[in-house]
């Protein structure tokens, strides 16, 4: 592997479709900030403590579990337990078993999140899951998802021209006519969501937008909201929060203070803040995060085989939900809720990082409540 490719698989968990896209505004900003810092020494591709632990956990994995070099995938200084997908869940009882068999400080944190859906472990400061081994052909780029929907309607399509129907059950979206069914992949521009349209020969008849279920982010939205921000950094430094929302220097490992980041904090209550959770969103934003500029339905499963049937000149196509209009995202509690939490390195921002994250993720089942240690505050209140 060269530098180059360590590099981008090193950082490529912190882009919504797991790389960057060269075609989105957003990922190119935060791959040249990335970039940048390697120029000016900031970042550090290798971390010590890191790869030791990644080392150790990885040798007793082979040693409880029989696994080989093979079995593992890397990413970043994280990495994923390769096996076959029918034997994930037991995976994650045998790996919970090895702590109190051998005493190995091993964390599991069953919350569905973007780096698995089945939950994941800690050990030190490394984060490890359990992937099925058979999807990672595909996986390298981060489409996996979006490449088993497209090979499985092109499959269909191979005997001829079909009705392309998308449905949860309740509500379904036409296609007429499609003879073949292509990704988008790093064409997106332009605020659009597409991540596969539909072509009756060379005319695109529509588009689609895919996300897997308990995905738990719209997108990254340090572009879309730069000035939000920029605007809440500035209102935290000069006090117009007050200490609810006040700040404390950022000190590293070392206890080195540094001079440009700083971290959240609630003085009033003398506790860290962990996020700025803001509800309120202009509704051209909300509208624009779902659906795009395109205005493309979505479409919400982690897409198996047998979600795509074929009866006479119709394919249908089953997903877990079907968002096409506000009504639709406001029922399953998936409303785009912006998060602006810590990240030491966005310099530009002092620290600040823009998340747009489901309304569900944030908030606990069936209440007003956050979770976490974190600030509500009102779109207005700082910009």
């Amino acid at each position: 592997m060269d530098v180059l490719e360590q590099f981008i698989r090193s950082v490529s968990y912190k882009f919504p479709k797991g790389y960057p896209d060269m075609k989105n505004e957003q990922d190119i900003n935060l791959l040249s900030e990335m970039v940048s810092k390697i120029v000016e020494g900031e970042f550090h591709l290798l971390d010590e403590d890191k790869r030791q632990d990644a080392e150790e956990i990885m040798n007793i994995l082979k040693s409880e579990l029989g696994l080989e070099d093979k079995d593992f995938k890397i990413s970043g200084y994280n990495f994923y337990v390769l096996v076959p997908g029918s034997e994930r869940l037991s995976y994650v009882d045998k790996i919970e078993a090895i702590k109190p068999k051998t005493g190995v400080d091993i964390k599991y944190d069953p919350t569905p999140s973007s780096f698995s859906s089945i939950g994941q472990f800690y050990y030190g400061d490394v984060k490890f899951g359990v992937k099925p081994s058979e999807k990672q052909g595909t996986g390298s780029a981060g489409l996996d998802n979006e490449d088993i929907f497209i090979n499985n309607v092109n499959a269909a399509l191979e005997g001829g021209p079909k009705n392309v129907v998308i449905t949860d059950g309740k509500k379904s979206v036409r296609y007429p006519n499609i003879s073949k069914a292509v990704g988008t992949g790093l064409e997106t521009s332009d605020y659009s969501k597409s991540d596969v349209d539909f072509y009756d020969g060379e005319k695109k008849i529509g588009g689609l937008s895919l996300k897997k279920d308990n995905a738990i982010y719209w997108e990254s939205a340090d572009v879309r909201f730069k000035n939000e921000v920029a605007n809440l950094a500035d209102a935290i430094t000069t006090g117009k929060l007050g200490d609810q929302v006040s700040y404390v220097p950022y000190v590293d490992a070392r206890g080195n203070e540094d001079k440009v980041i700083i971290k959240m904090y609630n003085k009033k209550e003398d506790k860290p803040i962990s996020g700025v959770i803001v509800d309120d969103l202009p509704e051209q934003d909300v509208q624009q995060v779902i659906f795009g500029n395109d205005n493309v339905p979505v479409a919400i499963r982690s897409w198996r085989p047998g979600d795509f049937k074929v009866e006479g000149d119709t394919l249908t196509i089953t997903c877990s939900k079907l968002y096409v209009t506000m009504d639709d995202v406001i029922a399953d509690n998936a409303q785009p809720i912006l998060n602006i939490r810590h990240d030491k390195s966005r310099r530009k921002t002092r620290g600040l990082r823009a998340l747009l994250q489901t309304k569900k993720s944030l908030f606990r089942k069936d209440s007003d409540d956050l979770k976490g240690n974190v600030v509500r505050l009102k779109y207005d209140s700082f910009n």
